[in-house]
């Protein structure tokens, strides 16, 4: 497997497992992304959009895990 994985046994993705999953996390975090955007569009100050930044986190390290139990 390409991503290491932290103390928990959650995945750690490297840049190329992240690169491979790309259209993956397009399709599965897509109303995530999109309400960040919104939200960084709306208001240029990182602190207000850090909410939305951990969900688009969240569901990419929820879509790597699911990954790393399937294969």
């Amino acid at each position: 497997m390409a991503s290491a994985v932290d103390s928990s046994g959650e995945p750690i993705p490297t840049s190329a497992v992240l690169m491979a999953s790309s259209k993956h996390i397009a399709l599965r975090c897509q109303s995530e992304n999109v309400e960040f955007l919104k939200c960084k569009k709306k208001d240029q100050n990182p602190e207000k959009c850090l909410d939305k930044g951990q969900q688009v986190t969240r569901c990419v390290l929820g879509l790597e895990k699911v990954r790393n139990d399937d294969c």
